[in-house]
């Protein structure tokens, strides 16, 4: 009887165990799980799939209609056509090449990731936001702690008061691949970022391009991220009423690798000031690598024109690694730095870079290849290596310094060469023209400028005559 009742005691207990198993899975399989949502072609089943997903306990995929166009004519919430994102786990939207566009008369951009939330977004166009509120994003605002992804997204014809097709602002996190931003443009005070301001603690870029995007700061980009990376992409045919045409850079590290920036325009605009038409640092650390900066334009009048048709530095420090900076202008009375202008802080022109075949016109031009100059009581420090300021020209009456021209700063020349620039209406040096000695130029050549090498500059050039 004992060894009956003990087998009787097993079995219950394994009886009892079997039926907790159950019941554990039983509750398990009562927590929903989002399964991937195809959302047909209606915005009002877009709205609904958004917030169930946010709703979610896990990672929601949301697949839109191939090719379909969302159109958005009402508010979902305040400025945001669609329910914001809140899910930190993430919400996945495949847009299978659909388009995401506001129609009608109300104002609002397409969408918005809370701060907390994460959205990853493939294959989509965001088009025609535009956002009452001075917050910006006119098509997509990512909020401090935030976490936006994208792969071969379109941002197109949006308009916002700060970052025109998209803004991340700080503290949020941005990865775009394989992405453009079109035709986007900047409204009201602040005016910066036409395609994409980047205020993010990170932001990394692949392959991105900006194109015919405008503001009154930063056409293309305004970036002062922490940590801002880009490789590959363009910025082309962008428009800045004041600085930076193409991409301007504030604050932050920031590193850019195999981009090409060209065709950009700054014109005199609001502030009465232009330059940048390429690129624009006035703080930070940012590094160009292996990249092309050509064809940028900066237009003005007279002294209000900051110049530098291809770059210009007000602060921080800008390092061009065999970096193309070619064929740029700048188009006034008094213009200065075809190639690039530094008015503070730091330059490094390094590892077979080129500034050559840039241009300042007009009366009393100079600095065809560089100017430096220090109007704010921050002398700038240039540094050239293994690298050339050639072929560059000053053109106009009393235009002069067709390859460099120096108002207080310090260079260094190494392995450099400052070779066959012309300023042909000048009796002063085509090649240099300093204020301040120069010195420190070991290894360098500084031959076939005309109508001079360095001579009639106020100070000389170690080593150049004639």
């Amino acid at each position: 009887m004992m060894r009956r009742h003990t087998t009787t005691s097993r079995h219950l207990r394994t009886v009892t165990t079997l039926s907790l198993v159950g019941l554990v899975a039983t509750a398990l399989s009562a927590v929903p799980a989002q399964a991937d949502q195809t959302v047909g072609c209606s915005t009002a089943d877009l709205v609904t799939a958004i917030t169930n997903a946010n709703a979610s306990t896990a990672d929601p995929v949301i697949n839109l209609d191939p090719y379909c166009v969302y159109e958005v004519s009402t508010a979902a919430s305040a400025d945001d056509g669609l329910p914001p994102i809140t899910l930190a786990a993430g919400i996945t939207l495949n847009g299978n090449n659909a388009t995401i566009k506001r129609i009608g008369s109300n104002q609002f951009r397409l969408l918005d990731v809370a701060g907390g939330g994460k959205l990853t977004v493939n294959d989509l166009t965001v088009t025609n936001g535009n956002p009452s509120s001075n917050i910006g994003g006119g098509a997509i605002l990512v909020q401090g702690n935030g976490t936006f992804i994208g792969h071969n997204l379109t941002v197109q014809g949006n308009t916002g008061n700060i970052g025109g097709g998209m803004r991340a602002r700080t503290n949020s996190s941005l990865t775009l691949t394989d992405s453009r931003f079109e035709d986007n443009r900047t409204s009201g005070g602040a005016s910066t970022g036409g395609g994409l301001a980047a205020e993010g603690t990170t932001a990394t870029l692949t392959n991105v391009d900006f194109t015919r995007n405008r503001a009154r700061l930063g056409g293309a980009l305004y970036e002062r991220a922490t940590t801002f990376t880009s490789s590959g992409g363009s910025a082309r045919f962008n428009t800045s009423g004041d600085e930076g045409g193409g991409l301007l850079f504030e604050a932050g590290t920031a590193t850019v690798t195999g981009m090409t920036v060209a065709d950009n325009r700054s014109a005199t605009g609001a502030n009465q000031s232009s330059g940048g038409g390429g690129v624009y640092v006035s703080g930070g650390s940012v590094t160009l690598q292996d990249s092309v900066i050509s064809g940028n334009k900066v237009t003005g009048s007279g002294l209000d024109v900051d110049g530098g048709g291809g770059v210009l530095v007000n602060g921080g420090s800008l390092t061009l690694v065999n970096t193309q900076v070619v064929r740029n202008q700048v188009i006034g009375q008094a213009s200065i730095g075809g190639g690039v202008n530094i008015m503070g802080g730091t330059l490094n022109v390094t590892d077979g870079s080129t500034i050559s075949r840039n241009v300042v016109s007009g009366a009393y031009a100079k600095g065809g290849g560089i100017n430096s100059s220090n109007p704010f009581g921050r002398p700038p420090t240039v540094t050239v290596s293994d690298s050339s300021v050639d072929l560059n020209q000053a053109l106009g009456t009393g235009s002069f310094a067709a390859g460099v021209a120096n108002s207080g700063g310090t260079f260094t020349f190494t392995n450099a060469s400052v070779n066959n620039n012309s300023a042909p209406q000048s009796t002063g040096p085509g090649g240099i023209w300093t204020d301040v000695a120069i010195t420190a130029v070991t290894g360098s050549t500084f031959t076939g400028n005309s109508p001079t090498n360095c001579l009639r500059s106020p100070q000389p050039v170690s080593t150049c005559s004639g």
